[in-house]
């Protein structure tokens, strides 16, 4: 019951609800403020109390009284404040406020009831006017003591002044009648004072609650964006920014190792079975490097199915070795995602580097991805560590990138051409334009090479358009009946306006488009199916041939073969060559090529590098062939076109 009238009291100017934070906060400020101001509200009263008595009664007593009780309320609550706590928590906050307002009131009685006692005992004029001072300015004094609680302040104003006032008001003296009227008005003033006080004290707090509140969720906000920021979303690693961060915080402060890890044939997996599963996928490979890796570094996904290693204290390259075995046999497995076993196995590439911080992060993601490049060509262990000698690529990568992008590279292509035979007949059906560049500084650059970065540098349009130009003036000169093979590149194929390209290319050369066969990859098709079909069907329509090239070496399907129709399908070197030398692998050239029969298109083996390999060929059906047995590539001068059907194929290679 006390307790609920005291928080009653106190609820127009403490706030206790400790469920928001601008209560808590007031609570706080009031709590800290009052602790401040304690002793010296206690050193207040004692001073007026002693003066109170020395004036009034003579002397200060000492024994079983009000004084001596006044003074044991005030040092225990000052040994209340005071004593040593564990946490200051903020229900022990509102405690202690709460045992304020009771101590005030306890204490005020009986200031009130000694100052009666001097009042009433005491029939000097003087002694009384002492009361009325020091009394006077005991409860005002405290009660500003107390502004950081007015409900505690605003008891000695009414216990203290509120008696000795109205005692004094029936005294004979006008004096003391006219004291006890400046008294009750001070005691008033001074309550307004005190209520605007708290309403100002409470409004201060609260603002400051308020902007705190709004740093909090400012901060709270950057937080989240440092986090978004510096993480994967799918599966909730650091990412590439944050992977790029750590290393350069650790670089120079102890020897680490960076690695970089992909999974293989991933692509094949979301062009199969979607991105979901691919997504799934990524997210157990992800699980997975973290269970091997442990709390000896960090992972990161740097993007697609490429993960970022970063392991602390390792400096020799066995050591990498070693957990790079370790933590790919870990990801290596099969992965059960929608019911579907999926078979997970991955690559990857490892750079040391000292504590002398001698490489910047950049440089050590290259050197990474070398490394993992390595692995990726070396079928029999899936983990390299970066080598001086692996920098050979990567210089040579880079001056090829400078030397294309010049302004005079195309004038450093040319074409040579390779011709395509009719086994049954001997005749050429067509010849296939290669690019070719010879450069003073870097030698001969196959395409293979220059290719595709000429594609990452998005010059491959300026530089198809200069070979298909050569190509397509070089045709013109020849027989009617011998077609060019021209070769486009996936990002070519798969781009809005290729077919437009290159039937204006033939138009401004003056080549029919019926003497033009367009050859593409399985890669092409798995790249961009429908914009590739666009342009191929867009192609076919104007009467060019279409030929799907290195069939059996990529991964497109046979409903891929079946909605393109494609004319003529050139079966990859690797496929014809196998065949020499295994019966089972001669039985699958024999079922590809009747495949192709089945589908109404042409077989051209490629890489008929043998008067062997011309003859099984030739035995299985193939109705063309290409190869250094049959005709090497030649600049457009040195082309021969025999007479057809004259001469036996192998004679043409002794020829």
């Amino acid at each position: 019951m006390i307790k609920t009238f005291i928080r009653r009291i106190m609820g127009a100017y403490v706030s206790v609800d400790l469920g928001t934070a601008s209560g808590r906060a007031l609570v706080e400020e009031r709590y800290w403020s009052l602790r401040r101001q304690v002793p010296v509200v206690y050193l207040l009263g004692f001073v007026n109390l002693s003066a109170m008595e020395l004036s009034a009664a003579g002397h200060i007593a000492i024994g079983l009284n009000l004084p001596t009780f006044i003074a044991a309320c005030g040092i225990l609550r000052l040994f209340q404040w005071f004593r040593p706590s564990t946490e200051v928590t903020h229900r022990l906050m509102v405690r202690r406020l709460e045992q304020t307002v009771i101590f005030a009131a306890l204490v005020c009685v009986a200031v009130c009831a000694r100052s009666l006692q001097l009042l009433i005992g005491n029939a000097d004029a003087s002694s009384h006017m002492a009361v009325m001072l020091f009394g006077g300015l005991t409860a005002i004094g405290v009660a500003y003591g107390l502004t950081a609680l007015p409900a505690a302040g605003r008891i000695p104003l009414i216990l203290i002044i509120g008696p000795i006032s109205g005692v004094a008001l029936f005294e004979p003296d006008h004096y003391f009648r006219g004291a006890a009227f400046g008294l009750v008005m001070v005691a008033i003033l001074t309550m307004r004072l005190l209520s605007a006080h708290s309403r100002h004290f409470t409004d201060v707090v609260q603002s400051r609650a308020a902007i705190r509140h709004e740093q909090l969720r400012v901060e709270e906000a950057h937080r989240e964006a440092v986090v978004a920021a510096t993480t994967d979303f799918l599966t909730g690693l650091p990412n590439r920014r944050a992977f790029v961060a750590a290393l350069d915080e650790i670089s120079g402060s102890c020897a680490f190792a960076v690695a970089v890890l992909d999974l293989d044939r991933f692509k094949l997996v979301n062009d199969t079975f979607g991105h979901a599963v691919g997504d799934r996928l990524l997210c157990q490979a992800a699980s997975r490097l973290v269970d091997a890796l442990g709390d000896r570094g960090l992972i990161a996904r740097l993007g697609g199915d490429e993960f970022g290693i970063l392991v602390r204290n390792l400096s020799r390259p066995a050591q990498a070795r070693a957990i790079g075995h370790e933590i790919v046999e870990q990801v290596n497995g099969t992965v059960l995602i929608e019911g579907r076993p999926l078979l997970v196995s991955a690559c990857c590439g490892f750079a040391l580097a000292g504590s002398s911080g001698d490489k910047s992060p950049s440089r050590l993601m290259a050197d990474a991805d070398l490394a993992l490049y390595q692995a990726k060509r070396n079928f029999s262990d899936h983990v390299a560590v970066f080598e001086r000698r692996m920098e050979a690529p990567r210089k040579r990568r880079t001056e090829i990138e400078s030397a294309l992008l010049s302004p005079d590279i195309t004038s450093k292509l040319h074409v040579v051409f390779q011709p395509i035979f009719e086994l049954r007949t001997g005749r050429i059906i067509a010849n296939e334009a290669l690019a070719r560049w010879t450069d003073p500084k870097l030698g001969s650059v196959s395409p293979a090479e220059f290719v595709p970065i000429a594609e990452q540098l998005n010059l491959i349009d300026q530089v198809n358009n200069h070979l298909m130009k050569l190509a397509f003036r070089e045709a013109c000169r020849w027989a009617e009946e011998i077609k060019l093979s021209f070769n486009l590149s996936a990002i070519q194929i798969c781009s809005t306006g290729c077919a437009k390209s290159v039937l204006n290319a033939l138009q401004n050369a003056g080549l029919p488009a019926a003497r033009l066969q367009v050859e593409v990859t399985e890669t092409a098709l798995i790249s961009d199916f429908e914009r590739a079909r666009e342009n191929l069907e867009r192609l076919k329509a104007a009467g060019a041939t279409i030929v799907l090239d290195d069939f059996g070496a990529g991964h497109a399907s046979i409903g891929y073969l079946r909605e393109l129709g494609f004319d003529q399908i050139k079966l990859d070197g690797g496929l014809v060559t196998a065949a020499r030398h295994g019966a089972d692998a001669k039985k699958l050239l024999r079922a590809v090529i009747a495949l192709c029969e089945i589908l109404g298109a042409a077989s051209i083996a490629e890489h008929v590098e043998s008067e062997d390999l011309l003859k099984l060929v030739t035995e299985l059906g193939c109705t063309g062939g290409q190869g250094f047995w049959l005709g090497e590539p030649a600049a457009p001068a040195r082309l021969s076109f025999p007479t057809p059907g004259v001469a036996r194929l192998p004679s043409r290679r002794a020829a």
